[in-house]
Order: C-alpha cells, then structure tokens, then sequence
C-alpha cells in the first residue's frame, strides 16, 4: 500500500511537473509573438515595414491564443474519474468508533473517509464535519457512537469510466467537495477538490467553486 502510494505521488508530480513545463513554454511562445508584433507595429511606424507584415504577426498571436483556448477547453473533456483521482483512499469500517474514525483522519491529513461495511462495498463518506456537526454538538460520546450511525443520506458516487464533466455534475449539484470512485462494485479512490485544481483551467475552477460552496 505505502509502495502504491508513493508511486501514485510520483505520477501526480510528473504530471505537475509536465504542466508547468508546458506553461512555461506556452508563455514563452506567446512573449515572443507578442515582441515580433510590437517590433513590427513599430517598423511599420518607422516606415520600415508594411501594414500587412503588422497584420500577419497579430494574426498569428491571434491563432496562438486560440489554439491554447481549444487545448485547454478540450483536454478536460477527455479525462475520466481514474484519471484524475488519487488512488489508495482509506477507508473506516462502519463499525468502529467516531473517536478512531476520527484518530485516522489526524494520520492521514485528510477531513473525510469512506465508510466501507463487512462486505468491502461503499456505504458512505464520514467527514469531520460530520463529527462535529451530527456527534459533538448533539452531546454523544464519540467513543461510544458508531461511524455506521453517521452514514445517513443518499451515497454519492461515481464510476471511475465517467467523463470529467459527469464528475463535476455530480460534485456540483450534490455541493459534495468530496467524491468517491467506484469499479467493479469496489472503492478505488478519491476525487477531491485538489485533483480537480490540478485539472481545471481556472475559469472552470473557480465556476465549480462557487456552485459546491453556494447557500441556498
């Protein structure tokens, strides 16, 4: 499991790693188009080059920026949940403690588990929203309540060959910042709000954003 987990983190990292090299190159193609054209508005100026060379240049910063757009609007689309996910997610069985429940959200660094039963299937998200919210505040002892307990509501989930865009259906209409990735009937990751970030241009990120954390 630790072995899986380090080389999911080395895939997440080259794919950053990659991203950012084409960014950067990205950015440095359009310096140099943006240059030729100020250095071809200021020949025409001059009287050293003709409109037409000027025209050309912004023609073709223009088809640049175009060609980003569709590859940034296109990309997205062809990705599916197992894709973006990050796999290895832990789960709590249903029949431990709120206390270990929440013991195991500490160790992990994470604000919410998967609640798996005996039979190794979904039965929920436990959040630690939900331990304060649904536990503590209610005045229960969460030594003594049951994660089983906290598994109340409709399961949201979504099959790990699903498109981009049902994950962001799903995580929009449901506000869930949290979706778990099924296959074959069995839990085989995680989708947060971090892979999403890592996947979304920042328009449609920060869309999604205000869909999942609006107050009705």
């Amino acid at each position: 499991m630790a072995f899986e987990k380090v080389k999911e983190s080395a895939k997440r990292g080259l794919a950053t790693g990659r991203a950012r090299v084409d960014e950067t190159r990205a950015q440095r193609q359009r310096s140099k188009l943006l240059q030729e054209l100020g250095e071809a508005t200021y020949a025409e100026h001059t009287g050293q080059a003709t409109h037409e060379a000027v025209a050309g240049k912004a023609r073709a910063l223009a088809d640049f920026e175009q060609a980003l757009r569709e590859k940034a609007a296109a990309r997205p689309e062809r990705r599916r949940a197992k894709d973006i996910m990050h796999r290895g997610a832990e789960c709590v069985d249903e029949n431990e403690s709120v206390v270990t429940a929440a013991q195991k959200m500490r160790e992990l660094g994470v604000g919410s588990l998967p609640i798996c039963g005996t039979d190794d299937r979904l039965h929920g998200i436990l959040t630690d929203r939900d331990i304060v919210i649904r536990c503590i505040a209610e005045g229960q002892e969460p030594g003594q309540v049951r994660v089983r307990d906290l598994a109340q509501g409709p399961l949201a989930w979504v099959d790990a060959g699903a498109e981009l865009s049902e994950v962001l259906r799903q995580m929009e209409e449901r506000q869930v910042k949290r979706l778990p990735v099924i296959e074959n009937h069995r839990l085989v990751g995680m989708i947060s709000e971090h892979d999403l970030a890592r996947n979304l241009d920042e328009h449609r990120l920060a869309e999604f954003v205000e869909k999942v954390y609006a107050t009705s």
